[in-house]
C-alpha cells in the first residue's frame, strides 16, 4: 500500500505542466505575487514592514518575532502612522503577545486587543500604504518567518487593498464587517460557502495542505470529490494533530485519498487547489470554528501559475511525508 501511494504522488506531480520540484517564481509585477515558505525565507512580509513609507495597519493572531515588532516600533518612530490589532488570549498561547503589545504601545503605535466579538482573532492582515495588501497563512513568530510551511499572497489589486483595509478598520471599531467585494473571503461571512464551492468544483484534481482538518461538511467535500473521481491529496503537520484531524485524515484515506503527514517543514499552511487552476491560501483552518466562528481572512485566485505553483508544493511535500 505505502508504494502504491507513492507511485501515485509521483504520477501525480508528473502531470503535464507541473513537472516535481519548486518552479521559479514569476517576475515580480502585476496584481498579485505569490510567495512560499520557507524556501523564501525570511519572510517578505518584513521587507514590506519596513518599505512602508506612509501607513501600516496589522491585525495578526501572534506576534512574537523580534524583527517583526523592531520594524513596527521603527515604522512609528519614523513618522509612519501604525495601527496594530492583536489576539489577547491566543489558543494555549494566552500570554503570548503581551510582550509585543507593550513594547509597541511604549513607542506610541495604535495598538489595541482585538474586539470580543468572536472568540478569536486568527487573521494574518497587513496593508501598507493603503495600496498593497499581505493575505497570509504565517503568524509573526520566528518560526512562521523562518521554519515552517507556509503561503503569502500579496496583493496590489484596489479592490483587495480596500476589503482588507475595510476589514481592519471594521474590527478596530467594531462596526459591521463589510461583505468583500473583490477576492478576499472572511470568517465570518464568506469562507464556508466559498471554500466548499472550490472543493466542490474540482473536476480532476485537488491538493490540500492544512494544519486543521475536521469540519465535517468540508471533509465530506473532499470525500466526495473522491468518489466522484477527483484525485486528492492532502498533506498535514506530522506532530501536535488534534484527534478530529487524526479522525478526519482516517476518514479521507479510508475514502481513497492521499493522505501524508509532514515532519519538516512544519504544516501551519491553509492552502487548497482546485484543478491546478483556483486556490485558496489564507488564515482559515478547514474546521467549523475557523468556518463560522473566528476572524479569519483569506483569498481566492483564479491564476494557473500560482495555482500549479502551490500544487507543486503540496506534490512535493507529500511525496517526503509518511501515511499519519
Amino acid at each position: 500500500m505505502a508504494r502504491w501511494v507513492a507511485a501515485t504522488l509521483l504520477a501525480a506531480s508528473l502531470t503535464p505542466g507541473c513537472a516535481p520540484g519548486l518552479p521559479e517564481q514569476r517576475a515580480p509585477g502585476g496584481p498579485h505575487q505569490l510567495f512560499v515558505l520557507p524556501e523564501e525565507a525570511p519572510s517578505p512580509v518584513l521587507q514590506l514592514l519596513r518599505s512602508a513609507t506612509r501607513s501600516i495597519a496589522l491585525e495578526m493572531y501572534l506576534l512574537t518575532d523580534d524583527d517583526a515588532v523592531d520594524a513596527l516600533v521603527a515604522a512609528r518612530l519614523g513618522g509612519r502612522d501604525v495601527t496594530v490589532i492583536l489576539e489577547r488570549a491566543p489558543y494555549r498561547a494566552e500570554g503570548a503577545n503581551q510582550p509585543a503589545y507593550d513594547r509597541l504601545a511604549q513607542a506610541g503605535v495604535d495598538v489595541l486587543w482585538a474586539n470580543a466579538r468572536t472568540p478569536l482573532t486568527h487573521a494574518k492582515l497587513l496593508v501598507t500604504d493603503g495600496v498593497r495588501a499581505a493575505i497570509m497563512t504565517a503568524n509573526l513568530t520566528r518560526a512562521g518567518l523562518t521554519s515552517n510551511r507556509e503561503y503569502m499572497v500579496l496583493s496590489d489589486d484596489p479592490t483587495d487593498v480596500a476589503d482588507a483595509q475595510a476589514i481592519i478598520i471594521a474590527d478596530r471599531t467594531g462596526a459591521e464587517t463589510p461583505t468583500p467585494a473583490g477576492r478576499l473571503i472572511t470568517s465570518p461571512g464568506l469562507a464556508r460557502g466559498e471554500l466548499t464551492a472550490l472543493a466542490d468544483g474540482a473536476r480532476w484534481r485537488l491538493d490540500v495542505q492544512m494544519e486543521e482538518l475536521s469540519d465535517a461538511g468540508l471533509v465530506a467535500s473532499l470525500g466526495a470529490a473522491v468518489g466522484r473521481g477527483v484525485t486528492v491529496t492532502v498533506v498535514a503537520p506530522a506532530r501536535d494533530r488534534s484527534a478530529a484531524t487524526n479522525g478526519a485524515l482516517g476518514r479521507l484515506a479510508s475514502a481513497g485519498a492521499a493522505v501524508r503527514v509532514l515532519e519538516s517543514p512544519t504544516v501551519h499552511a491553509k492552502a487548497m487547489v482546485a484543478d491546478q487552476r483556483r486556490f485558496y491560501v489564507g488564515s482559515m483552518n478547514l474546521t467549523a470554528s475557523s468556518l463560522d466562528s473566528n476572524r479569519e481572512v483569506g483569498l481566492i485566485l483564479d491564476d494557473e501559475a500560482d495555482a500549479r505553483r502551490i500544487s507543486s508544493v503540496i506534490m512535493q511535500d507529500a511525496i517526503r511525508g509518511v501515511a499519519p
